[in-house]
């Protein structure tokens, strides 16, 4: 074979391999999966009731009925949904879960996070940055107010509006509304810290 054509052999075979390798890397997305569930919960994109062990997928919508508790287990952590709640899962990836609370009362458990993964909680008025905590979120869309108390670890609260901070540590709470000027935090009220005594039955 001469040099001309062994040129030629090598271009052939090295292109599709550096196509291969340069290509952009795809994220990875997860499915959260129903691991409690009492009472009637559906997912509004698929027109399903959900059972015990259901897969949601990214960008569903979850709502729970009156009466209802659903948690949610992704690969970081576990959402608690109850009664009168509803959540938008906006992002599913292995290191990095985005759900929207657009109503209702969560409860969150995340275990220590790797450097690179979080969980982000998005409300209407705030986003709440996890690494790795226990709390607890009320959300009240009409009047654009709502309650973030914390059980362990800590919550970075951002407002949307200004991107005033506030971080909220273990036994604390912080209100949100909007003739609320500056974002300070308080001592947890003693139904808040007993409203998430229910997180240790959480998986």
């Amino acid at each position: 074979m001469n040099p001309k054509s062994l040129s030629k052999l090598v271009i052939i075979l090295l292109v599709p391999s550096l196509l291969f390798f340069c290509k952009p890397k795809e994220e990875e997305t997860t499915d959260a999966i129903v691991s409690f569930l009492v009472g009637k919960a559906t997912a509004e994109k698929a027109g399903s009731v959900l059972k015990a062990n259901d897969r949601i997928v990214e960008s569903e919508i979850v709502k729970t009925d009156k009466d209802a508790t659903l948690d949610l287990t992704t690969t970081l952590g576990t959402v608690r949904l109850l009664g009168g709640s509803e959540a938008s899962i906006a992002a599913l990836r292995a290191d990095q879960n985005y759900i929207k609370i657009n109503s209702g009362n969560i409860l969150v458990k995340v275990a220590k996070l790797k450097k690179n993964e979080s969980i982000s909680i998005d409300t209407p008025t705030v986003v709440a940055a996890v690494r790795g905590t226990q709390f607890w979120g009320q959300v009240n869309p009409a009047n654009e107010t709502g309650t973030f108390a914390v059980r362990e670890g800590s919550v970075q609260i951002t407002r949307k509006d200004d991107e005033a901070r506030v971080l909220v540590k273990a036994g604390e709470a912080v209100d949100l509304g909007p003739g609320i000027k500056a974002l300070k935090v308080r001592p947890a009220a003693a139904g808040e810290l007993s409203a998430m005594e229910q997180i240790d039955q959480m998986k």
